[in-house]
């Protein structure tokens, strides 16, 4: 009978992190099931060669950990702090994927820009990446 409650308590935290999971997942494939943005990246940027506008998008997926979702998808008028969002389920996460902090360094390193610098709430991918080319 002493195993019983270690026992399920451990089946419980289980359950909760595959549900945290799936969560997690469903938020996320929001994202990944949006068109191709390539023509608003175009349309604000013209004249910016496709590779260095995939270059920069593949940075921002890559420091954000969402590499299932085709880098494509993201518009120039996304919002940092909204994309972020959109992955937590509120009170529900109490550890985030350090994403600010890997895209800082990923911008210093790439870009020699830094995200202190330039961060305000609304920011957005295209003003981030005005940023990056101006450094």
């Amino acid at each position: 009978m002493s195993w019983l409650l270690p026992t399920l308590c451990v089946l419980f935290g289980i359950a909760f992190a595959i549900a945290l999971r799936f969560a997690e997942r469903h938020s996320l494939r929001k994202l990944a099931c949006r068109p191709c943005a390539g023509i608003r990246w175009h349309r604000r940027f013209p004249g910016v060669p496709h590779d260095e506008i995939r270059a920069f998008l593949r940075t921002f997926t890559e420091a954000y950990s969402l590499q299932p979702i085709p880098s494509g998808t993201f518009s120039p008028d996304d919002q940092l702090s909204v994309i972020y969002d959109s992955r937590y389920i509120p009170y529900l996460f109490i550890v985030d994927h350090d994403e600010f902090e890997s895209l800082s360094d990923a911008l210093k390193s790439t870009y020699g820009v830094s995200l202190e610098d330039v961060w305000h709430d609304s920011l957005t991918l295209g003003d981030l990446f005005t940023h990056t080319r101006k450094g």
